[in-house]
């Protein structure tokens, strides 16, 4: 698998790098799985490589909905911070 550079700029607060690229690799296992399952003539092959893609797709979702939560807290914590400058 190709390494991907990974630069953490340790704000989090629109973009987090590390949540992106495991979304990435997600989505990339998904094409590759895809891509062997359609070459695969072995139902049980098929099958398994199906759940697999299955597996990834939920990843994907739990890995948009804490970036979400993060978006979230780090929404709050402005919100708090603006109160006290004001």
């Amino acid at each position: 698998m190709l390494k991907l550079p990974t630069v953490c700029t340790h704000t989090c607060k629109e973009y987090c790098t590390a949540l992106e690229l495991a979304a990435l690799r997600e989505k990339e296992a998904i094409l590759e799985y895809g891509a062997l399952r359609d070459e695969c003539s072995y139902p049980d092959v098929k099958t398994m490589l199906n759940e697999l893609i299955i597996e990834r797709k939920k990843s994907i979702e739990l890995l948009e909905r804490t970036k979400e939560a993060i978006r979230t807290k780090f929404e709050i914590l402005d919100q708090v911070r603006e109160g006290f400058e004001t």
